[in-house]
Order: C-alpha cells, then structure tokens, then sequence
C-alpha cells in the first residue's frame, strides 16, 4: 500500500461543530452565563450529572461480546471508547482490533431498567491478528458524521505505527520509528498531542519520537530517554509536557521545546511504585492531577504537576499479574475507575471523601477472570470493561481442545473442571451506572 499523505484536520475542525460534548453557543450580555451542561443540552445531547454515577450502587449490563474458548487465549487488553461515542475499539490476543456499535435503544436515555434483555454485539469492524498489540488511540477529531476523522493508531509486535479507517479496517498509513541501526522498531506507547491530534508521539525503548499525522513515513523529531517509555499522558493545558512512565518504575516528565526531563518521585516506597509503570492519565476537570499504576503493584498514585516529589493520594486495588490494567476517568473528572485481577470494578468519587479521609470507593464484582479493561463513555452513563488475562495451559483444558473425554483414572473430577473453566472469562461488556429502574422483588 502505496503511503499518501493524510488530510484529516480539516474535517476535525467541522467534527468539533458537531459534537455534543464541544458544543459553543453565542451567549447575549443581557442572558446569564450558561453552563457546560445547558450548553450540551441546547445541542440536542443529554449529558447526565456524575453525581448520578453508581447511586443505585448497581451496574446493569447493557450488552456483551465474549471470546469463548480458552485454549485460544483470547483474552482483551484493555478498550477504548471513541470520543463521539457511537463504537468501542478492544485488542484480543491472537484475534487483532474489533470495533462494537452502541447499541441504538441506549442513545439519550436517562434511566435503564434492569429487565431490558442483554445485547449481544458483533464486531462491526475486525482488523485480524497481525502480532502483539502493544498500545492504540483513537484519532481525538472522530466523529462518525465525518469518514475522514473515523480512525485509530496501533502499534504492533515488529510493525511500525499504523493508522486504520474506523469504517473499512483498512490500513490507511503508517508512521517508522528508527532504531540506532536504521531498522524499524515498534512503539510501546502512543498518544495524540492535544487538543487537534496534529501530532503522533511513540513511546520506545530508549527514545520518544514525534510524527506528523498528515506526513507519513519517518519520524520528526526524536528525544533521548534513558529508560523506555511504557505508557505516557498529556495534558491539553500543556501540550509541549509528556509525562511517560517505564519499566523499571520511573516516572519522568520531559519538555519536548528544551528536551530537558524531570523525575516525578523517587524509588522510596512511600513515593514510588514497585514495579514498571503500565498506565497514565490526567484528570479531566483539573489537568493538574494525573494518575499512575503499574504492574503487580497494588497502589495507585495519584500526582499533582506543581508538586512532583510525592503523590498526594494513594489509592489501591489488587494487581497480581504482569498486564496492564487500564484506568479511566468520568468525561468529568468525578469519578475515577479501575478493574483488578479478582474481576472487580473499583470506583472512587474523587469530590467525596469517607471517613478515613479517602475518596469514597464503590467496589463491584463485574467479570469471573480479571478485569483488565475500563472506560467512561464520553457523554452517556456507560463504563465498558474488558475481561481475560493469559491462563496456562492444563491437562483439562488439552483434552478439551482435542475433544477427548478425559481417562477413566484422571484424577481432575467434573466439579474441578467445571471450577477451572467458569474463571476464564474473554469478554467486553458495557455497563449502565445512571439512574436504574428495578423491580420490586
């Protein structure tokens, strides 16, 4: 495929028109000052108040979409709503990128019943298994009104930056990272600079590296790091600032005009994770605030830009395995949501704290397997998870690949097998936590 550059930001400019959660009205001197909520509602979109969020202290499931045998390791990596809304983009290991619909009933309700049956979604878009799926971002511009804007970044195991249509599943471009050989290597991390998406960075090994998204082909520019960049964040208030996290449990903060770093925390225990660092986010409604997790660390810190030497909370959740498990704030900023390994969904209200002077936490047993997924969607009551993580292979699980019965003097019995297979759960799921209907039994 023949690399072209790629004009997409002049459609970003009529996407952000378009969208409910941008929309700007002109405000007469003589009439009050309206606010984000009225402005959106006056754009024909319903944005419920966070305060809402998990009142009911339920999570009613919405629809579903699994990856049933478990000899395959079809476990997710995470999902990613796209900013209008309208579809989710997951990795499954051995199974490429799937992009699922919303379902059409749940656009502008208000409230959900919890007899509404359960959707069962298929992949509207599969990009078929192409290597490790190592990071993904949607473009920030999407909006399904405008095919030019509907598409995502991935990086993939030996495959450099590749840019995909939302619509086809076509492979539109890609964007090479050098190594100091001149060889291409893959990026480990990606985002989008803010607000415009002008700007792809890659997280590598020992480098961050800058593309222009209408330039494919080789890199722009290129910082040094002495350590990897597994995961990295910017704040929209401070687009030329990448805060990016790596292995060997460092989190730094470097200045892409100067090229100058600075440490965020130390390797105290108090002031640090204990292993590499998998995931960073900022808050949405103050972007002085970014959160960080790593791997079989059970704490998440939380970090204020004005004071980088220590977190200024500490939240915690169990994290037995070396995958990532995804974070995500509400669109804003109220709520902030985490799965673990025991399938749970942590959910803490960041403006209302308990009586140890903690954020009040909400904890749901959501998935049998590990809840390695989540994401707020942008303007609706709706967290969707992902489920599955990597299960070593068992006497069990062979002769049932093999479609064998198992030998008369196997000393696993039914009742185990029955127990090991019910703990592998591949699937994405979406969760309605708005205001529910439920019945009086």
């Amino acid at each position: 495929m023949s690399e072209q550059p790629v004009d997409i930001e002049e459609g970003e400019a009529a996407a952000t028109e378009i969208a409910c959660d941008e929309a700007e009205l002109v405000e007469p001197d003589n009439e009050p000052m309206q606010t984000e909520e009225t402005q959106a509602e006056a754009a024909g979109c319903y944005r419920p108040s966070e305060s809402d969020f998990f009142k009911d202290a339920a999570c009613i499931e919405v629809a579903r979409c699994s990856w049933d045998r478990a000899a395959r390791q079809n476990y997710l990596q995470g999902c990613r709503w796209s900013p209008d809304g309208t579809c989710l983009l997951a990795a499954v290991n051995n199974d490429g990128m799937h992009i699922v619909e919303l379902p059409t009933d749940v656009y502008g309700k208000e409230e959900m019943s919890e007899d509404r049956p359960v959707d069962i979604l298929s992949s509207a878009v599969h990009v078929k298994e192409g290597g490790l799926v190592y990071d993904y971002a949607w473009y920030p511009g999407m909006n399904s009104g405008l095919p030019e804007t509907c598409c995502w970044i991935a990086s993939r195991q030996h495959e450099p930056i590749q840019l995909w249509d939302a619509f086809t599943g076509a492979l539109r471009c890609s964007y090479k990272g050098y190594d100091q050989y001149d060889e291409v290597e893959a990026a480990l991390s990606l985002v989008f600079s803010p607000p415009d998406g002008s700007t792809i960075y890659g997280g590598y090994k020992k480098s961050i590296k800058s593309f222009d998204l209408n330039v494919p082909g080789r890199e722009k520019s290129t910082w040094r790091t002495k350590a990897t960049a597994s995961c990295m964040a910017i704040a929209s208030t401070m687009p030329d600032t990448i805060v990016f996290g790596s292995w060997n449990r460092s989190i730094s903060v470097l200045d892409v005009r100067s090229g100058e770093t600075l440490p965020v925390g130390n390797y105290s225990p108090a002031n640090s994770h204990t292993a590499g660092v998998t995931w960073l986010g900022f808050a949405p409604d103050t972007e002085e605030v970014f959160v960080s997790g790593a791997r079989k660390d059970p704490k998440i810190l939380l970090w204020d830009v004005r004071k980088l030497s220590a977190p200024v909370r500490t939240l915690r959740r169990t994290c037995a395995t070396n995958q990532r498990i995804y974070l995500d704030f509400s669109p804003q900023g109220q709520w902030l949501v985490s799965g673990d390994t025991r399938g749970i969904l942590h959910a803490w209200n960041l403006r209302e704290d308990a009586s140890d002077g903690q954020p009040k936490e909400l904890q749901f047993p959501l998935h049998w397997d590990c809840l390695n997924g989540v994401s707020f969607h942008p303007n609706a009551p709706i967290v969707a998870t992902a489920s599955g993580q990597y299960h070593f292979a068992t006497k069990t699980s062979d002769a049932e690949d093999n479609d064998e019965s198992a030998c008369p003097g196997s000393t696993i019995s039914n009742a185990t097998k029955t127990e090991q297979e019910s703990k592998v759960e591949n699937s994405l799921t979406l969760w309605w936590v708005g205001k529910g209907v439920f019945s009086e039994e």
